[in-house]
């Protein structure tokens, strides 16, 4: 026999409809709400054989496209499947009018001979339109089953606090997710909770979310899955990751009041976390009573004025146009207090330099590695330039190239990686000029330099400093005698080398007590 089967429809909120027998289906278009409520010969509802018992969430397109049902496949491929066997597709911009409200083949129901009505009236159900399209029995693991003055509950507990979270369910709801065989079962553990326990607990929603696939998952505890709704919130309120904070907040929320300065500064969080930490908390939370609620006109400001701050220092530290994903994540950490002001000077100037001797904050050098964020520093550039001046120019010509020169070579390096093999001829060709004919062909100054650091610190008694004259004659000479004598002419002079004048006197004495004086220098 075929059967109408309903396309859904995007954006309508899905509809719970029960039968006269506690049969229940869900509707996925207004007009497959409007088949099955239409009156019908002997309709137990008005005329109707089904009511509308309550929605059960909007249909999204992501929804159809790519919910896998409980046949493995996607309601798409159902709905192929069921044409494919001779159903008959009814799409949601079709006029009720032109269906027999008795289905395809027209057979009016009846129960003459004692057996229920078959309700379905043609209408062919997809796995879309059952439970939630998942198996049944499949919400999360460690629920308690609660009565309530009749009132049926599924409930759960906020980890290391004990605070209660519940979801509205009844008899028939859990039925209809356990099934026949493991409903007895479940159905003897219910249990009537104590009195602070029912008035402490949190409402979260219904079976029907609970046991939606779409909003929690079944292998975790629905508060982790509330925790990971939050988890962008949290970013900017931090405190949500404390399990005393969230109690507190959960308790004021039951209350409808917001929570006090003298609760907040009671908790532990509050002992542990600094002082600008604390200022944000109160700034956030104040007149909110509930977890995530709109900030305040002054915390929206703050966000906005310190987030325009992070980006201007970015930009004149020489990062340039940082990204958004980049500023946001640095504005955060010093919005709520967790970086202070010296700090984030500190590891902006380091993102703007790499090549500073210091440390990037872990946190930062992740997010920044993790191929999420992309960022480019002008200076970045400028460093590499200095770095290569000083190797090949050494720290007396290097340090004095021209803020131009150094701007149009770090410009090179930006554009072209490849540039720095033509900024290096040109370095060494300067070189040559500055040492003229005491230069070694092909040599750095760094390269030059290197042998001459021991042998004047072992002659002076001391480190010469590099930038001197006296250090730069000493590499032009490249000659140990001539070396020799520049470094114990100037070390006899006064504020010399100590080490220097002693040997020169101790020479001296020698030379008197062999009957004469032999000329040094």
């Amino acid at each position: 026999m075929a059967n109408y089967v309903f396309v859904a429809d995007p954006g309508f909120e899905r509809r719970i409809l029960k039968d006269a027998e506690n049969n229940t289906v869900f509707v996925n278009s207004q007009l497959e709400l409007d088949y099955y409520t239409a009156p019908r010969e002997g309709g137990s509802f008005d005329g109707a054989y089904w009511f509308d018992d309550g929605s059960a969430g909007v249909i999204t397109q992501n929804m159809i496209d790519t919910q896998i049902q409980t046949s493995g496949k996607t309601i798409s491929e159902e709905y192929n499947d069921k044409e494919s066997a001779g159903d008959t597709l009814v799409q949601p911009n079709t006029e009720i009018s032109s269906l027999n409200l008795y289905g395809p083949d027209g057979e009016i129901a009846n129960n003459n001979d004692g057996e229920p009505i078959d309700t379905s009236f043609g209408a062919g159900s997809t796995s879309f339109s059952t439970w939630s399209g998942r198996d049944k029995g499949q919400i999360p693991q460690g629920a308690e089953f609660w009565n309530v003055d009749g009132n049926y509950y599924i409930v759960y507990f906020i980890p290391g606090t004990g605070t209660p979270i519940y979801y509205d369910s009844s008899l028939q709801d859990l039925e209809n997710i356990f099934g026949p065989v493991e409903f007895p079962a479940i159905q003897e553990s219910i249990k009537s909770p104590t009195s602070a326990q029912w008035n402490s607990s949190i409402r979260f929603g219904d079976s029907l979310e609970l046991a939606d696939p779409n909003i929690y998952d079944p292998s975790q505890s629905p508060w982790v899955s509330f925790v990971d709704t939050v988890a962008k919130e949290s970013k900017i309120r931090p405190w949500l990751n404390d399990a005393e904070m969230v109690q507190l907040l959960a308790e004021s929320t039951l209350e409808g009041r917001t929570v006090t300065d003298a609760e907040w500064q009671s908790t532990e969080w509050w002992r542990t976390h600094t002082q600008a930490e604390r200022d944000w908390l109160l700034l956030a939370q104040s007149n909110t009573t509930d977890f995530t609620g709109v900030l305040t006109a002054d915390a929206q400001n703050k966000i906005e004025n310190d987030r325009l701050a992070i980006k201007n220092l970015m930009e004149q530290s020489g990062i340039n146009n940082p990204s958004d994903e980049l500023v946001n994540w640095v504005s955060e950490k010093f919005t709520t207090g967790l970086w202070s002001e010296p700090f984030v000077a500190d590891q902006i100037e380091i993102l703007s330099d790499p090549t500073l001797e210091a440390n990037l904050d872990t946190e930062l050098d992740n997010f920044i590695t993790s191929g999420e964020v992309d960022y480019d520093t002008t200076r970045a550039g400028e460093s590499q330039i200095k770095r290569l001046s000083k190797e090949i120019l050494g720290p007396v010509f290097g340090a004095n190239i021209s803020d131009s020169q150094l701007q149009t070579w770090a410009g090179m390096i930006r554009n072209d990686p490849d540039a720095e093999i033509n900024i290096r001829e040109k370095m060494m060709s300067m070189l040559q000029g500055l040492f003229g004919e005491n230069y070694i062909d092909g040599l750095t100054y760094e390269e030059m330099a290197t042998p001459w650091r021991g042998f004047t610190t072992n002659t002076w008694g001391g480190t010469l400093d590099e930038s001197s004259t006296l250090f730069q004659d000493v590499v032009k000479s490249n000659d140990i005698s001539k070396a020799t004598e520049m470094l114990y002419k100037e070390g006899l002079k006064d504020g010399g080398s100590e080490k220097i004048k002693n040997e020169v006197l101790s020479s001296m004495v020698g030379q008197f007590g062999g009957g004469g004086v032999r000329r040094i220098i």
